[in-house]
């Protein structure tokens, strides 16, 4: 019974205590502010968050000292890897196209990365 409640502790500790997240490199394109990125990140995150019942974070990472000024990030985290491929599965099939067409006007994201993230 000891062995029972201590495996299914664990496997609930990892499941608090892990997630995924994408983290996306930008670019602000000529003419365009930062305040507009984050203004489209907070609607997106609240589009997102009404195709799954699994809840999206982001934040927007601006430069404070950076050679490129311009250079902005986004971190993304989702409950885990399957949730992230669900959002983006729905994203593929046009659940928030306009979001897309409004990251397009004010940015271009040069690269994604995606980790695997644990509290230590």
């Amino acid at each position: 019974m000891k062995q029972l409640f201590l495996s299914t502790f664990l496997i609930f500790s990892f499941s608090i205590n892990a997630s995924t997240i994408a983290i996306f490199k930008c670019e602000l394109l000529d003419g365009h502010k930062i305040d507009e990125v984050k203004a489209i990140n907070s609607e997106w995150v609240k589009a997102v968050n009404n195709i799954n019942e699994s809840k999206v974070t982001s934040q927007v990472l601006e430069a404070v000292v950076s050679p490129k000024m311009q250079t902005f990030m986004y971190i993304d985290t989702y409950k885990d890897a399957v949730h992230w491929g669900q959002i983006r599965n729905e994203i593929k099939n046009g659940a928030i196209q306009a979001f897309t067409e409004q990251f397009d006007e004010v940015s271009k994201c040069t690269s994604v990365s995606l980790y695997d993230a644990e509290t230590s």
